[in-house]
């Protein structure tokens, strides 16, 4: 199986997902990474790190260019289309919204982690209004929502955000390592 991740920061994907990564890895799957890249060396502290595919991404993770975002959306729907992915697996707001769309677009199965609202949820001006509108639709397109804790599952449930048939609480945690952290 083909699997893409695809988040806003690879360091981040791989200091909290890269147990998941490994353990993909060692099952014989196809691993490709999409994300910026803002992590030096990463073969050093993740050597599994050199047997997935990383493709380096362009994205503004806290920007509200408008421009900038369709460039990165029609980046991730070529990669999407290029690489044939048989599942992606999406992490942060942006690739929530443009990789979720981007996929259902492909007919390519998907799952969006929430793993925080973001500061859209917590501010009223039009920007954060637009992205609120902007993640419900995105959120809309994926085929399963992980959600990593009570208030945010309660949110998206109560505020009809989503299909409540796709949206799944992990009350434990998306299995990060938090060996990593102590």
């Amino acid at each position: 199986m083909k699997i893409i991740f695809s988040d806003n920061s690879l360091k981040e994907l791989l200091n909290f997902r890269g147990d998941i990564i490994n353990h993909f890895l060692k099952n014989g799957h196809e691993v490709i990474i999409l994300a910026p890249n803002n992590l030096e060396n990463p073969i050093e502290k993740y050597p599994f790190f050199d047997k997935v595919s990383y493709i380096p991404l362009k994205l503004d993770s806290v920007g509200n260019n408008p421009l900038k975002d369709i460039k990165y959306f029609l980046n991730l729907l070529y990669l999407y289309k290029k690489n044939k992915p048989d599942y992606i697996f999406h992490y942060t707001i942006k690739p929530n919204i443009y990789g979720s769309i981007a996929a259902k677009l492909l007919n390519i199965k998907s799952t969006a982690m929430v793993a925080g609202l973001g500061s859209c949820f917590s501010n009223y001006s039009l920007g954060d209004k637009i992205a609120r509108a902007l993640y419900k639709l995105g959120l809309r397109f994926s085929d399963k929502i992980l959600v990593l804790n009570e208030y945010n599952y309660s949110f998206l449930k109560n505020n009809n955000f989503v299909n409540q048939d796709k949206l799944i609480l992990l009350p434990g945690g998306e299995g990060v390592n938090i060996e990593n952290f102590s």
